[in-house]
Formats: C-alpha cells, sequence, structure tokens
C-alpha cells in the first residue's frame, strides 16, 4: 500500500511565489526520481502550506527518509519557507 509524507510549512509576508514554486518543483522532481510515487505543494492559506508526497510503499520511504529530512532541514526559509510539522503514515484507503 502506499505511503504519505505531509510537511506543513510557514511563509513570511512578502514569500516570492515564483521561488517558491521553483524550489518545491525542484525538490518534487528529486524526489520521484528517488522513488516517489508524485508530489504537490498545496497552498492552504497566504502564510501557510504543505507538500504533500506519495511513495509506492514504506520500504521506498525507509530508503529516501534521510535524505528527506536533509532536505527539510536545509531549506531556506527566505525560498521555501520554515518546516512546522512532519506526518506520516500508511494509506488505509485507496479509490
Amino acid at each position: 500500500m502506499a505511503y504519505v509524507t505531509v510537511s506543513t510549512w510557514r511563509y513570511e509576508e512578502g514569500q516570492d511565489e515564483a521561488a517558491l514554486e521553483k524550489s518545491a518543483r525542484d525538490n518534487l522532481t528529486q524526489l520521484k526520481a528517488m522513488g516517489a510515487v508524485g508530489g504537490y505543494l498545496v497552498r492552504t492559506s497566504d502564510s501557510e502550506g504543505m507538500v504533500v508526497v506519495i511513495y509506492p510503499d514504506e520500504g521506498t520511504w525507509n530508503r529516501v527518509r534521510d535524505m528527506v529530512t536533509h532536505m527539510r532541514a536545509n531549506t531556506d526559509p527566505a525560498v521555501g519557507g520554515r518546516n512546522i510539522d512532519v506526518l506520516s503514515g500508511a494509506a488505509v484507503v485507496a479509490v
């Protein structure tokens, strides 16, 4: 079953939207190359968003977990925002 990670992010006022989207696209492309099925940057408000990444299974996530943790920790807050929280788990229902 698929494994899903969700990281929540806070953005500063005046965040450069183009730089944010480029950063997300670059990181999601890298994650896809490492085995993710897909990923999304979702804006939940002017100052917050979340990144949702879907992996084919938990084993794939376990192989890339350290790299993802490193990517989150090293994201420039001025470009990609500040990581607030991380959630993850196996998908239980898919349609």
